[in-house]
């Protein structure tokens, strides 16, 4: 997140897509964890819900402790029946056994790694993201290039999970469906799409792309569902995959014609924009999919070869009181001059999208003040260390009904390295538990976000800090103004656009941005340089929240 300060509009404007950041940690859930930066503000309206997908969120706030003690006793009961029914779709043996230790070459359903393009593989064998296709003129290579490049990431995902377990076993906080699911639900999206558009005739498995069609989408942190399904095997889904993956190669090249030298340009209403959705829906999952990796037990995965390396931190191990500007950077707030903002994508841009990012909107931002990076660990640290999770005053309702819920004492991703009370941390990233690197940007909820917005504000006024107005996080409109020129919408031209330009491979360095999988991992706040407003991670490195919810244009 990113603090910031200024008068809060009421326009309304939303960020669950048009801020979209394609990392591998980076989580779509309302109740997920993100980076923040915040703001400083004047709250002119009352706020509806909180940050992205908000518009999900309930907005009836039970103030009944009976009520909610009540309904916790019942998910208590619902939890005792139903723990272990999970296990009733594990089928052990050579099942199992296929499923531990490194994938042999019968795991990949498409190309497999070495297969890439030379332009995607990284030093040390990891796949990066291609770029975006540009849509003005594609042809079969490039178009099949990248579906490929797609649907590899996700089978190396998954070659991480360990043994039955890892797929069948449902989330901690049953909001999820387990991870088997997210192995066929890409696959299904894909003939369900084609279905639609009239490129297939009739489905491959009636019961796969029903099964498989429909994720779960909870109203409440408390809003937990018990549905034990009869999920198929692994080696089953894997059939169905390669199925797929063969389908839609073929849809692919009959499009062409056979002519390796045509190239057609696909837009909304041509049926191809199909095979465009399903990658781009598939790029989706694997950035939430990874979030469900980030919290299994790690004794269920393990690192596989081909997935980009996490970045990787120096300096000594520090489990505890981290200096500031020595272990993470002094984040400091940095005046903007408000300005006009243009809000939405244009039709005519030659890149995919997703409907709620078509519109427009023209918004007029105040001066305000934002802060120069992402919150830090060792920024957030400071909030933790001094009871922020104990002290109800920094939380609003619903959050702190969330806190006691899940009896968070830190964030979720931060694991303890001591006994309680001496607040030392390793960090848990993808696959594994490292050392806390205190530069990286901390991954928390909106709840948690909030709520250290309101302990930093005390804290600054308690230093003799003026404030105009409580800090907060940024908005959309904000945002924009915290970008270059180039990233700003409009975008002039498409040719100035990196995300069309680059893959993850050079982007670190030639975009300074962690996007397109440049890292397995965030990257320190200010690894990258600023741009020209003096900002570090603007683009890239994991998404932000936003204080405004989401709306269509």
């Amino acid at each position: 997140m990113y603090i910031c300060s200024s008068k809060l509009r009421p326009f309304g404007t939303g960020v669950w897509k048009r801020q979209r950041k394609l990392t591998s940690v980076s989580p779509s859930s309302k109740y997920s964890r993100k980076p923040l930066r915040l703001s400083q503000a004047q709250h002119s309206f009352s706020r509806l819900g909180s940050g992205l997908q908000a518009r999900c969120l309930s907005t009836t706030v039970d103030t009944s402790l009976r009520s909610k003690n009540a309904r916790t006793i019942s998910n208590a009961a619902a939890v005792s029946e139903y723990e272990d029914d999970w296990l009733k779709n594990t089928r052990g043996g050579k099942e199992n056994e296929r499923l531990l230790g490194t994938r042999g070459e019968d795991w990949w359903t498409g190309i497999s790694p070495a297969e890439s393009p030379k332009v995607v593989i990284g030093e040390t064998g990891g796949i990066h993201s291609l770029p975006q296709l540009c849509l003005e003129g594609l042809t079969r290579k490039e178009l099949q290039e990248y579906f490929d490049n797609s649907w590899l990431h996700t089978e190396i995902l998954f070659s991480s999970l360990q043994g039955e377990e890892a797929f069948m076993r449902p989330p901690y906080h049953n909001l999820r469906h387990p991870l088997v699911f997210y192995y066929g639900h890409p696959a299904s999206f894909y003939v369900n799409k084609l279905r639609v558009a009239g490129l297939l005739s009739s489905g491959l498995n009636d019961h796969f792309e029903t099964i498989f069609e429909v994720g779960v989408d909870e109203m409440r942190w408390d809003d937990i569902s018990y549905m034990q399904k009869d999920w198929p095997a692994v080696s089953e889904v894997h059939e169905y995959r390669q199925q797929v993956y063969q389908t839609v190669t073929n849809v692919i090249t009959e499009a062409f014609q056979g002519d390796e030298k045509k190239k057609i340009r696909i837009v909304q209403d041509d049926p191809m924009w199909a095979v465009l959705m399903g990658v781009e829906h598939e790029k989706i999952h694997l950035e939430t999919s990874s979030v469900l990796f980030r919290e299994l037990p790690s004794h269920l995965l393990r690192t596989p070869e081909n997935f980009v390396p996490t970045f990787k931190a120096n300096g000594s191990r520090k489990d505890k009181n981290p200096t500031e500007g020595v272990d993470f950077p002094k984040n400091e707030l940095i005046p903007v001059q408000g300005g006009t903002v243009f809000l939405g994508k244009d039709r005519e841009y030659p890149s995919f999208g997703w409907d709620n990012e078509y519109g427009s909107r023209k918004v007029e931002v105040p001066h305000f003040s934002a802060s120069k990076f992402m919150v830090s660990n060792g920024e957030f640290y400071e909030f933790v260390a001094s009871g922020g999770y104990r002290n109800q005053k920094y939380w609003n309702d619903d959050g702190w009904g969330w806190r006691r819920f899940r009896n968070r004492k830190w964030p979720f991703f931060w694991e303890q390295r001591g006994p309680a009370g001496s607040h030392e941390y390793g960090l848990r990233t993808l696959f594994e538990v490292i050392d806390m690197p205190w530069s990286w940007p901390a991954i928390v909820n909106y709840h948690e976000a909030s709520a250290f917005s309101n302990w930093k504000t005390e804290q600054l006024e308690g230093n003799g800090t003026e404030l105009v107005a409580p800090l907060r996080m940024v908005t959309e409109a904000e945002h924009q103004l915290l970008r270059g020129e180039e990233h700003r919408n409009p975008i002039s031209s498409w040719e100035f656009d990196p995300a069309l330009k680059l893959s993850g491979k050079d982007f670190g360095e030639k975009a300074g941005a962690n996007l397109n999988l440049a890292y397995g991992s965030e990257t320190p706040v200010d690894f990258h340089k600023a741009n020209e407003n003096g900002f570090h991670d603007v683009i890239g490195n994991a998404w932000e929240w936003a204080e405004d919810d989401f709306n269509p244009l």
